[in-house]
């Protein structure tokens, strides 16, 4: 029975690996590792993986749930099992956290006056919508503006809130692993606007 016990722990250690780990190299390599077959997956699934992409990051219950009634499922559960993750709540909850490290360390390395351009810019974007509307633009056209900006100000809300929930030792390792974790993100990602607009892994969850 003892052995039996021993070569569960065996089998199960790997699963465990990451888990209430503060984020390292080996977690972060292991999420983007997973990141990019997860990807690869969408080939294969298409129409679900699109319907994922309508969920808010922080929306990880309803995210989990929809993930574990979909058809790709057991593809997404083997890529979580290959990549060190006990399951896809523990990927979604380093997706989450290193999210809001990201940005909060953006934050602090953006000089003042960046900051404040910032956030300007949904008042900019405010005063373009009222000027088209004045000049008689056609609605499509505000209408298109319109979804920008909500979709900007959803994004800096999420970003925010992600941020509150780092914790002290996720933001130091980012902090100290700044250059190192840029490298690691997909271009799109590193690339964008702010780097943390769209979610790390591609978009997905």
């Amino acid at each position: 029975m003892k052995k039996l016990a021993l070569i569960l722990i065996f089998i199960t250690q790997p699963l465990l690996v990451f888990a209430g780990q503060p984020l390292s190299k080996e977690v972060i390599t292991s999420f983007y590792s997973a990141s990019d077959q997860l990807d690869k997956l969408e080939i294969k699934y298409p129409k679900e993986f699109q319907r994922m992409d309508d969920f808010s990051l922080l929306q990880q219950t309803e995210i989990i749930n929809f993930v574990k009634s979909s058809k790709s499922y057991p593809d997404i559960r083997s890529v979580m099992s290959k990549n060190g993750f006990s399951g896809i709540e523990e990927y979604v909850d380093v997706s989450v956290r290193l999210m809001g490290s990201m940005y909060k360390v953006q934050m602090q390395k953006m000089p003042e006056e960046s900051r404040q351009q910032l956030k300007m810019m949904g008042q900019s974007f405010d005063d373009s919508i009222k000027m088209m509307k004045q000049n008689g633009m056609p609605e499509s056209m505000i209408a298109g503006m319109k979804a920008q900006l909500e979709d900007m100000k959803k994004q800096q809300t999420e970003m925010k809130k992600a941020a509150k929930l780092a914790s002290p030792a996720d933001v130091k390792f980012v902090s100290d692993n700044f250059d190192w974790v840029m490298k690691m993100m997909p271009d799109d990602e590193a690339h964008d606007d702010g780097y943390a607009a769209r979610q790390p892994g591609g978009g997905h969850y």
